[in-house]
């Protein structure tokens, strides 16, 4: 009997209805926009560590994820309305920019033509500028960005060249290898946050039975994907979380329920 491969089109189909469900039942009045960076630039998780500021700065890089070298002396500056910022010519080994936005008035920041941005509202302005941060892959002969807005949208940003690489992960003393998620994949053990704050790792297996990877490759149709939805409910799933020995257990990892733990991403945006 041949195994059945998660089919790309019922894929789609049970992760727009999973959306929807998660934005009618979301109230839209917290719902903040800033922290977004679509189009072409990689988003990053929740609760990253290791990530494009720590990798920048010569801290610890979660194995799997990126490291990441500026290549460049930052470009700041503060802006009215649109604005083009000229960057140079970008140094040997350049693979991205990075930059970091910041909203000084609520607005959306369009960036260039790559389909994304970052905007926020007035009640994400209550305690002050709101910055969010990510990198761009490089466009072959680009030399500057332009940040389209309204005429009025006063904005900040800090910009520069860097060289971004993925790292290997890690093999521990029984084989199996942990880091974070990225393009290549998923490690046997994935880095997590524990509802108890410790960083540690949970099984791929038990995270793929916990979220429904592993039902979904089972599915032959959108209804199999919505009976499933329907039987699991939102009642959340617990699945423990080990030291990088992957034994010793150190705390538990929550999925459903509303809950928004933290599980380690490749990183490009980080608050």
């Amino acid at each position: 009997m041949n195994q059945l491969q998660p089919n790309e089109a019922l894929s789609q189909a049970l992760r727009a209805e999973l959306v929807s469900r998660v934005q009618k039942a979301s109230p839209a009045r917290r719902r903040k926009r800033l922290r977004l960076w679509l189009g072409a630039s990689t988003v990053a998780g929740i609760g990253l560590a290791g990530g494009v500021g720590a990798a920048a700065a010569g801290y610890f890089v979660m194995p799997g994820g990126q490291e990441v070298t500026s290549l460049s002396k930052p470009i700041t500056g503060t802006y009215e309305g649109s604005a083009t910022i000229d960057l140079g010519e970008p140094p040997a080994g350049t693979t991205g920019i990075e930059m970091e936005l910041t909203c000084l008035t609520p607005g959306y920041l369009k960036i260039g033509e790559r389909g994304g941005g970052v905007g926020c509202t007035s009640e994400d302005l209550t305690s002050g500028p709101y910055s969010a941060r990510g990198i761009d892959p490089l466009i072959p002969g680009e030399t500057s960005i332009t940040i389209s807005t309204g005429s009025i949208t006063r904005w900040r940003i800090t910009v520069n060249y860097v060289n971004q690489e993925t790292t290997d992960w890690a093999i521990n003393k029984d084989g199996k290898t942990y880091g974070m998620e990225n393009e290549n994949g998923a490690p046997d053990l994935i880095a997590v946050l524990a509802t108890n704050n410790i960083r540690g790792y949970v099984y791929n297996t038990d995270l793929e039975e916990a979220n429904g990877t592993a039902a979904m490759r089972t599915f032959r149709s959108p209804a199999d994907a919505l009976a499933w939805q329907e039987a699991r409910g939102n009642a959340p799933v617990s699945i423990p979380v080990y030291d990088v020995d992957g034994k010793t257990v150190v705390g538990e990892f929550v999925i459903g329920g509303g809950n928004r733990q933290m599980v380690e991403s490749p990183p490009s945006a980080t608050q």
